[in-house]
């Protein structure tokens, strides 16, 4: 006889959450979710996967083991996962945290929530809504709702307290047709399909083709399990998927940052060259023209992103959003005139949606005054001009995205980008008095 694994999971699942009802700190938990979520944005997994950016949207997951698989990886920590999950260009992390049958904890939840402002999906057997305070109150944006693992009453009724009550976004999971119709029933905003069949945890991705037809073109489709290839995500998207939920295949590569990163950029360049021949800041409508135009054209091939140097303030960072940039500069060398103060620029990032990338941009220093800077303004990635030794830029690299600027300067040597291994390169217009935003273009052979 085959083994029932969603059945097993759920007898500990119905044990585990009965002792964890027993202890005492667990009668404030509604009180404490509820209050915390009063600031909180609302709905914040909904908005990153409901985002125009040309970016493919994945879900990246932090997964210890599985009973199927056994240990995956348990060399690295949830939150330095999550760092590099960040860096890579994940919309969203979401956190495994069952503990008996794949190694997770809350604890986890906890600890990428306090290294990210990317939203975060608890991924668990929720079963009653003891859990959704629980994961609330450690910072979670989302949770995972499984309906295979409940009854019609119980889907209704966590969805409406993760939503309506505390602002979260469910996501919805289905296997079946049949259970896609009860999670339109229950009034399912995010629907995701699981390729793999929890009761066997065989997997097919024939799956998501087929129940992605049955479901109505208002709802935000997400595809989970067995997704290993660029191929696959582009095959999924053309069929209408928003996001992808990957845990796995990130988990097992030797470089989870890098496996990302190729999956993003649709793995067929996995160091991007980046090019830039001026940093013109945005400045009133003739600037906003010119930048609808360059990201107008770049939309039409999704490998290029726009990035928008020179912000100063959050209405014009709102206007690069909108524009579809999918990043956007903020200067913090002391000398030019956009300079801006970490602290201002912090604002500025808290306004941006998860799915667009704020690059903090430095003249010269050492990497400990730049990493307080970035860490004080929350940008995830840094620009480099002047001059950084390749181990420097290595040490910044273990915390942020990294892009190291060339100038093409009489002494510029092509072979020194190669010294810069782990960075993205930028190639930028030489001006004997600038350090950049000359607005001149390179001249391109």
């Amino acid at each position: 006889m085959s083994r029932n694994f969603l059945s097993e999971i759920l007898a500990q699942k119905r044990e585990a959450v009965r002792r964890m009802k027993a202890k005492p700190s667990s009668d404030r938990l509604r009180e404490r979710a509820l209050e915390i979520r009063k600031t909180a944005m609302p709905h914040r997994l909904l908005q990153a996967l409901k985002s125009e950016s040309p970016r493919l949207k994945i879900i990246a997951e932090f997964k210890r083991r599985s009973p199927s698989a056994g240990i995956i990886r348990d060399d690295l920590s949830a939150d330095e996962v999550a760092r590099r999950y960040e860096r890579a260009g994940a919309s969203a992390i979401s956190v495994l945290t069952d503990e008996a049958y794949f190694g997770g904890s809350i604890a986890d939840l906890r600890a990428v929530r306090s290294i990210t402002n990317l939203p975060i999906l608890r991924k668990d057997f929720i079963i009653d809504p003891s859990q959704i305070y629980e994961a609330a109150v450690a910072g979670t944006d989302a949770v995972l709702l499984i309906v295979a693992a409940l009854d019609d009453a119980a889907l209704g009724d966590l969805r409406e307290v993760a939503e309506n009550q505390l602002g979260l976004d469910a996501l919805v999971e289905v296997h079946t047709s049949f259970e896609m119709r009860r999670a339109l029933d229950a009034g399912a905003k995010i629907i995701g399909v699981n390729n793999r069949n929890l009761q066997t945890f065989q997997v097919s991705l024939e799956t998501s083709e087929r129940l992605i037809s049955e479901a109505p073109h208002d709802r935000i489709m997400v595809s989970e399990s067995g997704l290993q290839s660029a191929e696959s995500f582009r095959r999924l998207h053309n069929l209408g998927f928003r996001g992808f939920l990957i845990g796995e295949a990130l988990m097992r590569a030797s470089d989870p940052e890098k496996a990302l990163r190729d999956l993003v950029a649709g793995g067929e360049d996995p160091q991007p060259l980046q090019s830039s021949c001026s940093h013109r800041p945005v400045a009133g409508p003739i600037g906003f023209s010119t930048a609808h135009r360059a990201v107008a054209t770049a939309h039409r091939d999704n490998r290029i992103q726009i990035k928008i140097c020179g912000i100063t303030n959050a209405t014009d960072a709102k206007a690069c959003v909108e524009l579809g940039a999918a990043l956007i500069g903020l200067n913090f060398y002391p000398q030019s005139p956009r300079y801006i103060e970490p602290k201002v620029a912090r604002q500025i990032v808290e306004t941006l949606p998860a799915d667009t990338d704020a690059v903090g941009v430095f003249v010269d220093g050492n990497a400990e005054e730049i990493r307080k800077t970035a860490k004080t303004a929350r940008v995830r990635s840094v620009q480099l001009h002047g001059n950084f030794s390749p181990e420097t830029a290595s040490e910044l690299a273990s915390e942020f995205r990294v892009i190291r600027v060339f100038s093409t300067h009489p002494r510029f040597r092509p072979e020194d980008v190669s010294r810069f291994s782990n960075c993205d390169v930028l190639i930028d217009a030489h001006h004997s008095d600038l350090r950049g935003g000359t607005g001149r273009t390179c001249n391109w052979p």
